[in-house]
């Protein structure tokens, strides 16, 4: 039989043609999405710079009467931070300043007694915009507001996302595709008209449910249509050029709308298109064969084929149609729970998930903590991703010349010594607390490609929606958590680094004990699975193999 597993197929139908190309505009385009709304949120919720509004008819009166500018004002009203020198945002000093400016009396004076802002707050726009966070003031002691919608994001994809991984497993990848997208811009833009947290956190909930699916299920449907010589470039190309400079084009997008409530609408308005991919993406013929439906896969294998310009043969048809047969097995009803029963699957399924959290919170993190280095948000945040592109391209040379497994762990403790680094720089160096950050996130990005990848290699077709799922579920608690380790930053810019180098160490040590997936076939089956490279050492270098295989070639 000329069909032994489903990677033989493409070579009748074709590893990478127009067919495939569709499916790689369809994931560009979810790239978008992606972006749009991971890093959305974070504009949305900016809290520009802001210091206490002085009552009315004191403005009035100082300005006025007292002939002075608003920036007199400000000195004359706001306290400074004795180290920094930057006016603090919470207080201003309680005394009698019209009294003060008539008497020609020494201001401002560090030791006047000082109040919260009562009156409410002045937000400075010249270099941002209204936000969520400054239309309802969620300042001062009210800033936990920002950093709980984000959490409250992350819990969204905490709770739902195993349910969608099973249902794309039960009822499949392309129904979860178009479910998810909709559902997350029709709550998307229902979060732009929010006018309270309560309101606001409940949509960014939805949306947060709803993010990772779309995107993660249409990567895995491209991945089980590509060959794979194909696998590492249609996963990185797109990130790379779609995803990652829109992420680094996003700040000025924002800015340019400059309103947050119309800038909500215009970033997941788009996902509602998705209801086309009904009609453009197939049902994963992988996922068809394990539900026993093997003539709905060979109509789909066919269009492939047409489209490819290959034909298939009797021959081919008869072939598959046995093949088919042999994997009719209960493993259609796989799940994550079937993957913790075997031991090689087991200790797999426990260590991606372990990978994952710590790619999770290390690129989280730097990603977020951008806005806490430099001199302006929007140029740190574009620049942190512009340095991306080229960790994406670098990404792609890296798994195919040294394999998963080295790409993954060097980067995550290389990476996680850079962020170390940061703690020996002294804040007021800023060029070199931001260029170390970025080569710290250039290689934390580097990891974070290469553990989105691995799983989809790893985990056999029959629960690799569910177990992907479940390895994301888990990424989300260190998602969850992110928000509150750059939240202390406000304690030491230092801090958040601290803690993601060391993480990031401790997670490439462990991800050592992975196998290398470089040009394996993927397991179909539990039974594949669990015997998936079992005789794989610790050493195994896919670079010798290589150039030995070369040199056989080479002597024949």
């Amino acid at each position: 039989m000329s069909i032994t597993n489903f990677d033989s197929v493409f070579e009748f139908v074709g590893g990478f043609g127009p067919y495939q190309m569709i499916l790689f505009a369809v994931e560009c385009i979810t790239c978008l999405f992606f972006t749009f709304v991971y890093c959305g949120q974070i504009f949305m919720t900016l809290t520009p710079p802001h210091w206490c509004r002085t009552p009315a008819d004191l403005d009035l009166n100082l300005t006025i009467d007292l002939n002075l500018t608003q920036d007199e004002v400000k000195e004359l009203t706001i306290p400074r931070d004795e180290t920094t020198g930057k006016y603090l945002q919470c207080v201003m000093y309680d005394v009698d300043f019209s009294e003060i400016v008539m008497n020609n009396s020494s201001w401002p004076n560090s030791s006047w007694p000082t109040t919260s802002c009562t009156n409410g707050w002045t937000y400075d726009y010249s270099l941002y915009y209204p936000t969520i966070t400054s239309q309802l003031n969620w300042v001062c002691d009210d800033d936990w507001r920002p950093t709980v919608c984000q959490s409250v994001f992350f819990l969204g994809s905490l709770l739902i996302t195993p349910f969608f991984g099973w249902a794309a497993d039960k009822w499949g990848r392309l129904p979860i595709i178009v479910f998810t997208n909709v559902l997350g811009g029709v709550a998307g833009v229902i979060s732009a008209f929010c006018t309270s947290f309560v309101t606001f956190a409940v949509s960014r909930f939805i949306v947060g449910m709803t993010f990772d699916t779309q995107f993660m299920v249409t990567f895995v449907l491209l991945l089980e249509y590509v060959s794979s010589e194909y696998r590492t470039v249609v996963s990185h190309i797109p990130v790379a050029f779609f995803l990652t400079l829109s992420m680094a084009a996003i700040p000025w997008l924002a800015l340019a709308i400059a309103d947050w409530s119309t800038f909500a609408v215009i970033i997941h308005a788009p996902q509602l298109i998705s209801i086309i991919f009904i009609w453009l993406l197939p049902e994963s013929a992988r996922w068809l064969i394990n539900q026993g439906r093997i003539k709905d896969t060979l109509k789909i294998l066919q269009r492939v084929a047409k489209l490819n310009k290959k034909t298939l043969s009797p021959e081919f048809i008869e072939d598959f149609n046995v093949y088919g047969a042999s994997q009719q097995t209960k493993e259609g009803e796989a799940n994550t729970i079937d993957l913790l029963k075997t031991p090689v699957l087991r200790q797999r399924l426990v260590i991606l998930c372990i990978c994952w959290m710590v790619c999770a919170l290390a690129y989280d993190g730097h990603m977020r903590n951008t806005q806490n280095i430099g001199n302006n948000t929007f140029v740190s945040f574009s620049l942190g991703g512009l340095v991306e592109v080229p960790a994406d391209l670098l990404t792609i040379m890296l798994l195919e010349k040294i394999g998963r497994r080295y790409s993954t762990v060097l980067s995550l403790i290389l990476g996680g010594l850079a962020s170390c680094v940061i703690a020996t720089i002294p804040e007021a160096n800023t060029a070199g607390v931001v260029g170390v950050a970025m080569v710290g996130r250039f290689l934390i990005t580097i990891a974070m490609n290469s553990g989105q990848q691995y799983p989809v290699e790893v985990l056999p077709t029959v629960a690799r929606g569910s177990g992907v799922s479940t390895i994301h579920t888990l990424g989300f608690l260190t998602f969850f958590a992110s928000p509150y380790v750059v939240y202390l930053a406000k304690y030491g810019y230092y801090l958040p680094y601290v803690i993601l180098g060391i993480v990031s160490v401790a997670g490439g040590l462990v991800c050592i004990v992975l196998p290398e997936t470089l040009d394996q076939i993927l397991p179909d089956t539990l039974e594949d699975g669990e015997t998936f490279l079992t005789n794989q050492s610790l050493c195994y270098n896919p670079c010798a193999r290589k150039r030995s295989e070369s040199k056989e070639i080479l002597s024949k």
